[in-house]
C-alpha cells in the first residue's frame, strides 16, 4: 500500500508541476495573444487538473481496475486533500438533501437530522444518482461513494445516539423511564431518601450478622473473640462484646477464624 501512496504523489506532483509550466506560459505571454485564447488556454488547464484528479483518484491499488480498486474511506482519511475533497461532496449532498441548516460538519451534539426523518434521508442516499445539477454530478465516483458512505455513518451514529436516549431503563427503586432520564432520576429526592433507607437496611442487616458471629465460643469466664474482616459493622459488634465481657468480669481471648489464639486481653 506504501508503494502505491508513493507512486500515487509522485503522479499527482508530476502532472501538477507540467500544468503549473503551462500556466506560467499564458501568464506570461498573456499580453501577447488574443484575450480570447488565453481565456481558451486557462479553461484548458482548469478542465486538465479536474481530469488530473478524478483520473488520479481512481487509481487501483493493485493491479485490477473498477470498485476493487478504489481506496477506503480510512485510507483516504490518511490523504488530507483527498479526505476534504470527501467532506466537501458529502457537505453539499447533506445541504441539497437535507436544507441549508444542516451540515456534515456540525457538532456531534447535533443531529443531521430532524428526529423521525432519517428514514427518508437513508433512502435517498441509498438511491442518490449524480444527475447534472445536482450535488454528485460534477465529481469523480470514488470521491461520490465515499460521501455518501460518510453521511451514512453519520446519520447511523445519530440515530443510535438517539436510540440510546430514548431506550427505556429501570431502577431498583421502582422508577422506570428513558435512559435520557436517568441522571436526573439519581439525583430526584426521593431516589436519594430510597438509596439512604437501602444503605440503612443493609447495614443493620450487617450488623445483626456481625453481632451474632463476634463471639467464637465461651468458657467459664473467658470470652473468645472472633478476629473477623474489619468492617464498620464487625467493629461496633467488638466494641459491644468488649463492654459487654468488662461489665461481667470476664476474661476476653482474641481467636482466629480457625480457632487459634490470637492475643488475651
Amino acid at each position: 500500500m506504501s508503494g502505491h501512496r508513493s507512486s500515487f504523489a509522485q503522479a499527482s506532483e508530476t502532472i501538477q508541476k507540467d500544468l503549473n509550466t503551462m500556466m506560467a506560459v499564458l501568464e506570461e505571454n498573456q499580453d501577447k495573444i488574443p484575450e480570447g485564447e488565453y481565456l481558451r488556454g486557462m479553461n484548458a488547464l482548469g478542465s486538465l487538473h479536474n481530469q488530473k484528479q478524478n483520473i488520479l483518484q481512481n487509481q487501483p491499488r493493485g493491479g485490477g481496475g473498477g470498485a476493487n480498486g478504489w481506496l477506503t474511506l480510512d485510507e483516504v482519511k490518511e490523504d488530507d486533500e483527498l479526505y476534504e475533497q470527501v467532506l466537501a461532496v458529502a457537505d453539499n449532498i447533506v445541504i441539497e438533501l437535507c436544507g441549508e441548516d444542516s451540515s456534515i460538519y456540525l457538532n456531534d451534539n447535533y443531529n443531521l437530522v430532524h428526529r423521525g426523518e432519517e428514514g427518508e434521508i437513508f433512502q435517498l442516499l441509498v438511491n442518490y444518482k449524480p444527475e447534472e445539477g445536482n450535488a454528485g454530478y460534477e465529481t469523480s465516483p470514488m470521491i461520490l461513494h465515499l460521501a455518501l458512505q460518510t453521511i451514512m455513518v453519520r446519520l447511523f451514529d445519530d440515530t443510535y445516539h438517539e436510540l440510546e436516549i430514548v431506550r427505556p431503563v429501570s431502577c431498583q427503586c421502582g422508577w422506570r423511564g428513558s435512559q435520557g432520564n436517568w441522571d436526573r432520576h439519581i439525583s430526584n429526592p426521593r431516589h436519594q431518601r430510597w438509596v439512604i433507607t437501602q444503605r440503612r437496611e443493609q447495614f443493620e442487616k450487617s450488623l445483626e450478622d456481625a453481632r451474632q458471629r463476634i463471639v467464637a465460643r465461651r468458657e467459664e469466664g473467658i470470652v473468645y473473640i472472633d478476629e473477623l474482616h474489619e468492617t464498620p459493622a464487625v467493629k461496633i459488634a467488638r466494641e459491644e462484646a468488649l463492654a459487654a465481657a468488662e461489665a461481667a468480669g470476664e476474661r476476653v481471648v482474641f481467636t482466629t477464624a480457625s480457632g487459634v489464639l490470637s492475643w488475651f486481653n
